[in-house]
This record gives structure tokens, C-alpha cells and sequence, in this order.
């Protein structure tokens, strides 16, 4: 994610489908506020954010990536996405998402990842649950809307998923069986 994506992530935050599980949607100020955060994040920790393309034809489509966050129990590493309207049910979610705890168990020192989901979000739900992920409970997220305006009271019930490094190494091992060629 760099400065360039401005524009992109201004318009992603304006849109209500695509914040409606995000607390609402943001204006100007919060995206250039985000963006910010988002490219020091990369500077400070050497991950973060990503903006996506589709492959079919280059169209920005969302963004990806894992990031530093702190939780009641500590620091945590988070995987986190939202995609363009015009991207859902097309499995870019599953995609990325596989391919981010992988980069996430490959590259950095830590044995679980988490990822939060707004209750009633289903689909980004199943996504969790088909990379693996497990459900621990609901999350505490009053302060996540601290700062937007537009946040509905309701909007808060999110709850918490997580894979161990085990988990993950598990989950190749039974792909690597199943793509291995049969003995003769």
C-alpha cells in the first residue's frame, strides 16, 4: 500500500457495501488517516497492507495483508481484507487469504494469526473458516469506532478467529497428500 492508493482507498471508505461491516463508512480525512497508518506500518514492521488487482484486467479489486495489532491478551498478528462489490463471490477472499497466512507462518516469528469478522458478516465468516481458521468468541470492539462518526451502535459485535502455526502446517501436509502423484 503506498501513497498512490489514496484515491482507491478514498473510495472504498465511501462506499456503504463495502464499510457496512467495517463500522460504517469513513470520509477523506479517516482514508488519508488510514493510509498513513497502513504505509508506516509497512516502514515499522516490514508487512502490512496490500492493494489488489484482478488478473483478468488489472482493475484495483481491494486490499489484503497482515498487521501488527494489539489485543487483551497482547500484540497479535492480524490478517484483514475488503474487496470491491463487483469482486465478492469470485474466491479472491479464500485466495489471498491462504496465500497471506502462508506468507504470514513462512516469514514472521509466530505461532498464530487471528482475524476479526463482524458477527452477522457471513461470508467473510465462511472465508475464515475454509483457510482453516477457528472461532474463539466475540471481541470487545467499542474502540475501533471511537473515531468514526458514522459508526452504527450495533456495528461492534465482532468476534475473533485464529489458526496456529501447527494448524497451518497440518492443513499443507494433507494438501501435499492429496496433489502427490500415486506411486507406480
Amino acid at each position: 500500500m503506498r501513497q498512490s492508493h489514496l484515491s482507491f482507498i478514498t473510495q472504498m471508505h465511501a462506499n456503504a457495501d463495502v464499510m457496512a461491516t467495517m463500522g460504517g463508512t469513513r470520509d477523506a480525512a479517516a482514508s488519508r488517516l488510514y493510509l498513513a497508518q497502513n504505509v508506516a506500518h509497512w516502514l515499522d514492521h516490514g508487512y502490512g497492507m496490500y492493494v489488489l488487482q484482478t488478473r483478468e484486467h488489472g482493475a484495483l479489486a481491494g486490499r489484503a495483508g497482515l498487521k501488527f495489532t494489539l489485543t487483551d491478551e497482547g500484540g497479535a498478528i492480524e490478517l484483514a481484507y475488503a474487496f470491491e462489490p463487483d469482486c465478492w463471490g469470485r474466491g479472491y477472499a479464500v485466495e489471498i487469504s491462504t496465500a497471506l497466512v502462508g506468507l504470514g507462518f513462512r516469514l514472521l516469528p509466530v505461532d498464530t494469526l487471528c482475524a476479526v469478522a463482524i458477527r452477522s458478516n457471513a461470508a467473510s465468516r465462511r472465508v475464515l473458516e475454509k483457510i482453516g481458521m477457528r472461532l474463539l468468541g466475540d471481541v470487545e470492539a467499542a474502540t475501533d469506532n471511537a473515531n468514526n462518526a458514522n459508526a452504527k451502535p450495533d456495528s461492534n459485535t465482532k468476534v475473533r478467529y485464529e489458526i496456529h502455526r501447527r494448524q497451518w502446517r497440518d492443513q499443507q501436509d494433507v494438501a501435499d497428500a492429496n496433489t502427490a502423484l500415486p506411486s507406480r
